[in-house]
């Protein structure tokens, strides 16, 4: 009888392991590529970042193929309560420093931590309300732990990474101005 519950409680265990839905590691080094399209032209182009610094002051190398690379820095109070994305074509060799109200293809903490405990958040100025979605978000083809939500009016969508560390958004469909962009993978060196 022992080893028949013995038995049964591994394969429990084996099955909530198994069931975990996947969160990658984002830490100094990581790569973190974008497909982003612009609504106005259907021009599509993908981006690179990569993490640089993680600590204080956000630092994000950014690399686009025929435009070139430059670098971000978002502020230690627009990564706690920024409730703007920047949405603008940064220029090579240069770097972008964002306003303090502003974040980069990431939630602020305040904003992270209302979508948690609230089930709703303000991004860009509309409101957002989490949902459940059917549909399922792979990273590197597993299924990842995101959040889905909808803004108040219906016609903007989101899915955020579970990752209170730093919980980049995986897909943006009418969310930022003029752009829609998809999560396409995450690489650490």
């Amino acid at each position: 009888m022992k080893k028949i519950c013995s038995f049964f409680l591994l394969i429990l265990i084996g099955y909530a392991a198994f069931s975990q839905k996947y969160v990658p590691v984002i830490e100094q080094g990581t790569l973190i590529t974008y497909k982003v399209a612009s609504r106005a032209t259907g021009q599509t182009a993908n981006i690179t970042l990569t993490m640089l610094n993680l600590t204080d002051t956000i630092k994000i190398k950014w690399e686009i193929p025929f435009v070139g690379t430059g670098s971000f820095q978002i502020t230690p109070k627009g990564v706690q309560s920024g409730t703007k994305l920047l949405i603008q074509e940064p220029q090579p060799d240069e770097i972008t420093k964002l306003n303090d109200d502003e974040t980069l293809m990431f939630l602020s903490k305040d904003t992270f931590s209302s979508l948690v405990n609230n089930k709703t958040f303000t991004l860009n100025g509309y409101i957002f309300n989490v949902k459940t979605d059917t549909s399922t978000f792979s990273i590197s083809n597993q299924a990842a732990d995101v959040f889905y939500a909808v803004s108040v009016k219906g016609n903007r969508e989101i899915w955020i990474l579970n990752n209170p560390g730093l919980p980049i958004i995986c897909r943006s469909n009418r969310a930022a101005r003029g752009i829609d962009f998809e999560l396409q993978s995450v690489t650490n060196n």
